[in-house]
Order: structure tokens, then C-alpha cells, then sequence
């Protein structure tokens, strides 16, 4: 099994990816007439978000999605283009080197390539009421290969606090990542599988509070 692609979430300027939620964001892309379909092991659901929080509230600006019959309809008057792939190329008079560590940042600052369609700001106010946690700076000496990322592994980790789709709350808990980061250095939490397989597999893919932000419940 793979590690997930997440929602994405701007803020402040700054993109995050979802870490855990105390409710479902609730869209559905069958409302739209759009059957989702996995097209590869690092989106099992078939699509994700990209949402921007604004002053007034939570917004699905950019839809990314595969569909099962290949039916894509516009959804409020946005047709829907094949996603493209993002490419970086390396000058050939670099030294090799440079080009280790260029090819290490690319690596790191592109979004992965799933060939997905691009609804491109369709811009759907979500009336969500609950608790998200995001986080950006990513460190990828923590990085798991199964579902989705731990939340220390993020330099900075914010929790956001919407009641109707408004933002009346956030919370900064990098300190937080940075103090389970020591703990695992320390040996008192194990981030990686040394046991029980079913617990790892469940709590990878879960973006429960109770599991992946479990002090904030």
C-alpha cells in the first residue's frame, strides 16, 4: 500500500496538506454526477481537494478527480482539463553534484503526477463545522510509506477551527510536533510498523482526532 495524496488547504499564503479532521468536509462528487475510481495505489478515493480559506468562510477551489466512465460534466459552469504534468528540466552543464540536490528539491516541491481532470476554480463554499488540522514543512526523514503522513512530521502543524464554514479559531501546534518529534528520537513513540500490522495499516489511513491529533480531543 502507498502513502495518500491529501486535500490541500490554503492559508495565510501558504498551502498545507490535511492531516486530521473531527468531521467530514462533506463533498461528494456523485452530487455532481461524477462517479470517483482509484487510478493509482496513492489515491484510493479517487479525487482531491484543494480548498482556500478565505475571511468568510472554507472554499473547494480546485477539484482533482477520475471518473469511472469517463463522464466529466461541468459543475457551476467549470469544464473540467486533463491534469498536466508538471516537469523541471536540469541544464546538462551542471555538475553532477549540483544536479543530485537540484533533482532533490524538484522531488520534494512537485506535486506528484496522477493524470487525474483539473475542475479549476469551481470555488463551492462548504458549510463545515468542526476541527482541521493541517500542516506544511514536510520533514521527510519521517515520512511513511502507508496512507497518510503523522503529524510530526511537519515543521509547522495549525489547527483550524470552522463553525458553519467560517474560520473563528486556529490554533498553532508546531511546538506540539516538535516536542512528539523528540519523543520518537528519544525512543518513547514508535512512528514505524514493529507489531501489529492492522493497527498500523488502520491508524495510516485514518484522519480520525482520536487518532491523528489524539492530545487536541
Amino acid at each position: 500500500m502507498s502513502a495518500q495524496i491529501g486535500d490541500e488547504f490554503k492559508f495565510d499564503g501558504n498551502d498545507y496538506t490535511i492531516v486530521a479532521k473531527s468531521a467530514p468536509i462533506m463533498f461528494n462528487p456523485r452530487d455532481y454526477g461524477i462517479t470517483p475510481k482509484s487510478r493509482c495505489t496513492a489515491c484510493w478515493s479517487g479525487y482531491w481537494c484543494v480548498y482556500n480559506i478565505k475571511e468568510d468562510g472554507i472554499y473547494l477551489e480546485d477539484l482533482y478527480i477520475n471518473s469511472s466512465d469517463n463522464n466529466y460534466p461541468e459543475i457551476l459552469g467549470v469544464k473540467p482539463e486533463p491534469e498536466e504534468e508538471q516537469t523541471v528540466k536540469i541544464s546538462s552543464d551542471v555538475t553532477p553534484a549540483q544536479r543530485k540536490r537540484l533533482t532533490k528539491i524538484i522531488k520534494e516541491i512537485n506535486r506528484p503526477y496522477f493524470g487525474h481532470h483539473l475542475y479549476k476554480g469551481i470555488n463551492i463554499k462548504m458549510p463545515y463545522t468542526g476541527k482541521i488540522l493541517v500542516g506544511n514543512g514536510f520533514m521527510s526523514n519521517y515520512y511513511i510509506h502507508m496512507g497518510y503522513q503523522r503529524p510530526w512530521a511537519y515543521k509547522n502543524l495549525m489547527e483550524l477551527v470552522f463553525v458553519d464554514g467560517e474560520l473563528v479559531e486556529k490554533n498553532d501546534q508546531s511546538e506540539m510536533a516538535k516536542y512528539l518529534r523528540g519523543k520518537i528520537e528519544q525512543g518513547e513513540i514508535e512512528y514505524e510498523h514493529k507489531g501489529n500490522a492492522k493497527k498500523f495499516v488502520d491508524e495510516s489511513f485514518s484522519l480520525d482526532y482520536d487518532i491523528k491529533a489524539w492530545w487536541l480531543v
